[in-house]
């Protein structure tokens, strides 16, 4: 206990390494089974269990959790991707919708240019009729027969120009359009890439979110059951306190004062029982805690005993003391555990079977004093 309080921890495990559970999508209920007239030490195992398994489905919440963010980022990645490809397929498109346009109009003008170039055609046919000679007959003159030659040998030249132009202009948008369809038919492989890797990664998160719920539910399952086990041995340890109070001599030692609870004052000084709690500095530490009992009650039993600070630093200076340590329980011992924030000491009164029954304060951080029963694994004991 702190010099300031304490805090008992009801539930002190067994030292034992307890092997890492196997943890699967959904993990498995612990399922106990107890009599309410089983000692409080059988429930430890199961205790010990449940909360290992109430732990370790936080932690693969936990790690579920994790890997649904993990997941969600990745959707929202695949979808900037789809957007944006999107956005590229319909300029692509309406790239290729235009040039298709054009097209359209290039061939209508070509249509064109050969009904012009038809009529120009059949004129070069019939002029090509009349031999140079009856052309310079019919010929006014020198330079008129030198115009109608020159006109011929343009509309040659126009012809053959205006084709060629229009070839090419059907050869490049032509060319244009396989380019941008093909562009096109890449994007388009690339968006249906990426809404299978999208489908894909919202499978993966729907199953981490579902797996991150049954985690969940199963803590809140393992977190009834410790609540249940700690209770039934709260009950039981409890009852076998009330059963010992004042029947062992110089145990309880007398009865009132603030201290006491139902379960007597232990002959604790009044001045001290009837104290704010912490308001006294005894030559062991603060009133009404657990260390300030102890050290008043070895004295009682003419047992030494030190101030050695908080209750979970008893045993070090124990041992620096020259004091045997260990996990043998005896009569007057102090009973030393170092659970919770600054650990717990008691004495001890009697040794009953596997469990220990000892004189203790500051049991339920309120100061009060009783006899309690518990395990003799609970603790270590200073000699």
């Amino acid at each position: 206990m702190s010099l300031g309080g304490d805090h008992l921890i009801r539930n002190v495990f067994k030292t034992a390494i307890i092997k890492q559970l196997a943890i699967v999508l959904a993990i498995g209920s612990i399922v106990v089974s107890f009599s309410g007239t089983a000692l409080a030490d059988t429930l430890d195992d199961q205790i010990a269990a449940a909360q290992a398994a109430a732990n370790a489905a936080s932690s693969q919440a936990a790690q579920y959790k994790g890997q649904a963010q993990t997941y969600q980022q990745q959707v929202d990645q695949y979808q900037a991707q789809a957007n944006a490809i999107q956005a590229q397929i319909n300029l692509s498109q309406a790239q290729y919708d235009q040039i298709s346009s054009q097209i359209i109009t290039n061939e209508a003008n070509l249509e064109s240019q050969k009904q012009t170039l038809g009529a120009d055609i059949k004129q070069m046919y019939l002029d090509s009729g009349v031999t140079p000679l009856e052309m310079l007959a019919s010929s006014q003159n020198i330079s008129d027969f030198m115009n109608k030659q020159q006109y011929q040998d343009k509309v040659e030249q126009k012809v053959v120009s205006t084709m060629a132009t229009v070839v090419a202009l059907q050869k490049q948008l032509a060319a244009q359009k396989l380019q941008v369809a093909g562009l096109l038919s890449s994007e388009q492989a690339q968006s249906n890439q990426v809404a299978s890797l999208e489908q894909q990664a919202n499978a993966l998160l729907a199953t981490a979110q579902q797996s991150a719920s049954n985690a969940n539910q199963q803590v809140q399952t393992n977190n009834a059951q410790v609540s249940k086990l700690k209770a039934e041995q709260a009950a039981i340890l409890e009852a076998a306190s009330n059963s010992y109070n004042g029947s062992i001599p110089g145990a309880s030692g007398g009865s009132g004062g603030a201290c006491d609870n139902g379960h007597g004052n232990g002959g604790y000084p009044m001045a001290w029982c009837n104290a704010e709690q912490d308001s006294i500095n005894t030559p062991w530490g603060y009133s009404r805690e657990c260390v300030s009992w102890a050290g008043w009650r070895r004295q009682q039993l003419g047992r030494p005993v030190y101030a050695w600070g908080n209750a979970n630093q008893w045993g070090a200076g124990a041992r620096a003391a020259g004091y045997r340590v260990d996990s043998s329980p005896e009569v007057g011992a102090v009973a030393e555990t170092t659970a919770g924030a600054y650990g717990h000491v008691a004495v001890v009164e009697a040794i009953s079977g596997s469990n220990v029954i000892v004189s203790e304060m500051n049991y339920d951080d309120a100061g009060h004093y009783r006899l309690g029963t518990y395990p003799a694994s609970y603790f270590q004991y200073i000699h």
